[in-house]
């Protein structure tokens, strides 16, 4: 008489089950992506070799937006380099040249 009722509680519960185990799953994959970011700043940070003073100087300057987006050569320029920032740009510029030129040469 209740054959309906009962598949549908048995069909709640395994959607349930279901749903429990997704969200196991979520929360694994997101403390893994969480884990990785850590690892890749820590790495990146590694690899400029700073102080740590340095550390929280640069991220005080990105945190009021004293830096400017990431160059194409995925190095940061400061909004601060310089009084009216040619000297640094005509500096970039020409490291850029610099290393097309010296790409040219091993071009086959």
């Amino acid at each position: 008489m209740f054959e309906r009722l009962d598949k549908l509680r048995e069909e709640v519960r395994h959607c349930e089950k279901r749903r429990d185990l997704a969200e196991e799953r979520l929360k694994t994959a997101q403390a893994k992506l969480k884990e990785a970011e850590a690892s890749q700043i820590l790495s990146d940070v590694g690899a400029m070799k700073l102080t740590p003073e340095e550390v929280a100087k640069l991220l005080q300057l990105a945190a009021s937006d004293g830096l400017k987006a990431p160059a194409t050569n995925g190095t940061s320029v400061s909004k601060e380099s310089s009084g009216n920032g040619s000297d640094t740009e005509s500096s970039y510029e020409s490291d850029v040249d610099k290393e097309d030129t010296e790409n040219e040469n091993y071009e086959i």
